[in-house]
């Protein structure tokens, strides 16, 4: 799966004709929209997290949640 997902899923969708907005961020790790504060973190998450190489990527998740915005704005008005 990993990054051959979000092509299948742009063919997907734009064979059935769902409008979409897919993207992927080359630089960004698994959880890159994700900016808990470590101090709420449990023991088994902030291991989990280590081993995953999951980690926030800030420019990453400023355009993404910039697209989910519009995108649900356009979409559930």
């Amino acid at each position: 799966m990993g990054r051959s997902a979000a092509p299948r899923l742009e063919r997907a969708l734009a064979a059935l004709e769902v409008d979409h907005d897919v993207k992927v961020y080359p630089a960004a790790s698994h959880g890159f929209i994700n900016d808990r504060d470590r101090a709420d973190a449990t023991p088994l998450l902030i291991f989990l997290t280590k081993i995953s190489g999951t980690r926030y990527g800030e420019e990453s998740a400023h355009d993404a949640h910039r697209r989910i915005a519009a995108f649900f704005d356009k979409h559930l008005k």
